[in-house]
């Protein structure tokens, strides 16, 4: 163990010193009781306890640390050596936060907790902070919260409810680069038993008013009650040189006035990007100028059009006039 010692007298006429010492020790060995005596630097032993003696020792693998250290004499002689109450420390990581590690001023950095009693602040106002949460896996990425500019001069504040329990809340992968929370404007946007429905395109929810209890399920049998029902779109198309176009589900198409003979055809082609070649086409007559009854009605569906007969089934007498067809694509 290495030491060396200068020292310089208190005022005139007091005992009082001021040690200087460089050892090769560490802090623990320092202060561990009798050092002083065990180790006697240039032959001074000889302590009281108003001295206060400035010690740079060993700190870390490769570096050193000067504290003040306070004198204390036990009955049997035994001097033991405490870091002064105004000594510090000196971290020894570059761009790390410095933290007390006891009440006499001692720093350190890196703490399993660093407690700040008040607020703590990244950046200031025109310069740019984030605060960063990295996990246990080294190289594994870091959770980042970082303010961008508000309209106006105004905080963003996110808190919790009173909860009843300890709670975890995962944010889910969006597994694209750019994600966003669904928000509801308010303290209480949204009501118990109701779905909830976007509001614009920037992730707000609002209320939709409507019932969970009343949406229809496509999976499963809906028996309506009061006056629910499904209402479908009526497209409606007119007939012209043997062709129509009515893309719907549900509709009414007019013939052109019709002269076809007795026991005689006419067909038309039907296009309706609705229609597949498994539809299901409900037909009905619903009226029209012709007065010539005993028609009937036939399709054949295929791919986004399908092939309407109307078949005259008077055999002495012709069609006479329009007539109105209202049908349903299943």
């Amino acid at each position: 163990m290495v030491n060396t010692i200068t020292q310089e007298q208190g005022y005139s006429g007091l005992a009082i010193k001021i040690p200087r010492v460089i050892t090769t020790a560490t802090l623990a060995q320092v202060t561990a009781a009798g050092w002083w005596n065990n180790n006697p630097i240039n032959g001074e032993t000889a302590l009281n306890p108003q001295d206060i003696i400035a010690i740079c020792y060993a700190y870390g693998s490769s570096s050193q640390a000067t504290d003040l250290f306070s004198v204390s004499i036990g009955a049997n002689g035994v001097i033991t050596l405490t870091v002064d109450s105004s000594s510090v420390i000196t971290p020894t990581i570059a761009n790390h936060i410095a933290t007390y590690t006891n009440t006499s001023g001692t720093l350190s950095e890196d703490p399993a907790t660093a407690i700040s009693g008040g607020n703590i602040q990244a950046g200031l106002s025109g310069t740019a902070g984030t605060l960063a949460s990295f996990p246990a896996t080294a190289s594994k990425g870091s959770l980042v919260i970082a303010g961008v500019a508000n309209t106006g001069n105004t905080n963003t504040t996110v808190s919790n409810v009173a909860m009843g329990q300890a709670s975890v809340i995962s944010i889910p992968d969006p597994a694209n680069a750019v994600g966003r929370f669904l928000v509801g404007a308010t303290a209480t946007p949204l009501v118990n038993g109701n779905f909830p429905q976007n509001s614009g395109t920037g992730g707000l929810v609002v209320d939709s008013g409507l019932a969970v209890s009343n949406i229809v399920a496509k999976n499963a049998a809906n028996t309506f009650s009061g006056v629910g029902s499904i209402i479908l779109p009526k497209v409606n198309g007119t007939e012209a040189s043997n062709a129509v176009t009515a893309s719907g589900v549900a509709g009414l198409i007019t013939t052109s006035s019709l002269t076809t003979a007795g026991g005689a055809s006419y067909a038309i082609t039907w296009t309706n990007t609705v229609m597949t070649a498994t539809s299901v086409v409900l037909l009905t007559i619903a009226g029209g100028t012709n007065t010539t009854e005993n028609i009937t009605l036939k399709i054949v569906p295929g791919a986004g059009s399908g092939t309407l007969t109307i078949y005259n089934n008077t055999a002495a007498t012709a069609l006479n006039g329009t007539i109105l067809i209202s049908y349903l694509v299943m």
